[in-house]
């Protein structure tokens, strides 16, 4: 990782307000070169030229939305008897919003280079206040591969999946707050959930969004630097019982304002 990708990374785990035994673990795994760069997608997913093409941003956002999907699957099989049982179903609504979003980032043409995962042990917490710093890490990371996508769209003038990109945003963005607010729950830091006025985005490729995610130990098809195992992108959680039927499960069509 280059010294500016580690000082993103910093700043990213500043903004969320990770413990700093967490926070300096993480940042030696990243020193020591423990985060791998998303070379590793297949070459057909590269965009000629300095910048990342819509359809590698797409492709890059929905493979990480779906390690959220298998993490959060675990996490929910995983509740019962652990601290996170009694928000387990907040665990499930967020599951189902994961898959959701995987769905349309695949409607706008993203694909997947993976769907297994190496996830560290550490990151379930045993079901505790370090589960909820996970998911808020995490969340904190994506939001910002998300902003690269609508600015992308918005660039080139594509409002619908700019705005699709947007609503994926704002809903990464309240789990994030609702983390927070479980670790204060369950007996963590004592601290205001929603922190911010404006979002973060010092991560600006989707890129740097899995090499961050990398930095924490997680593995994208291939096994991470921390203790874990691999598990299998699961499928639609309403269907194996690990999700909640959500409201708005889909983004409005409409394009136009008024």
């Amino acid at each position: 990782m280059r010294a500016d990708e580690l000082q993103t990374l910093a700043n990213v785990l500043d903004d969320a307000a990770v413990p700093r035994p967490t926070r300096r673990r993480l940042l030696q795994g990243a020193a020591l070169g423990v985060a791998s760069s998303a070379i590793a997608a297949p070459a057909a997913l590269a965009h000629g030229g300095g910048g990342e093409s819509p359809k590698t941003i797409l492709s890059l956002l929905a493979t990480a939305e779906s390690f959220g999907v298998t993490f959060l699957t675990e996490a929910v099989r995983r509740a019962p008897g652990t601290p996170s049982a009694g928000l387990v179903d907040t665990l499930r609504a967020a599951n189902t919003a994961e898959y959701d979003h995987v769905l349309v980032l695949e409607e706008l043409g993203g694909v997947r280079f993976t769907t297994r995962f190496w996830i560290p042990e550490a990151l379930f917490g045993g079901g505790g206040v370090a589960l909820f710093e996970s998911i808020e890490t995490a969340d904190t990371i994506e939001l910002q591969g998300y902003l690269t996508g609508v600015t992308a769209f918005a660039g080139r003038c594509h409002e619908r999946p700019a705005r699709w990109l947007a609503e994926g945003c704002a809903v990464e963005s309240e789990h994030r707050a609702i983390a927070r607010f479980a670790q204060t729950a369950l007996g963590g830091r004592q601290q205001i959930s929603i922190d911010r006025s404006f979002a973060p985005w010092e991560i600006r490729t989707a890129a740097g969004m899995i090499a961050a995610l990398e930095s924490a130990g997680i593995g994208f098809g291939r096994r991470g630097a921390a203790p874990g195992a691999f598990f299998d992108f699961p499928g639609d959680p309403v269907a194996n019982g690990t999700g909640l039927v959500n409201n708005g499960r889909r983004p409005d069509d409409v394009d136009t304002i008024g």
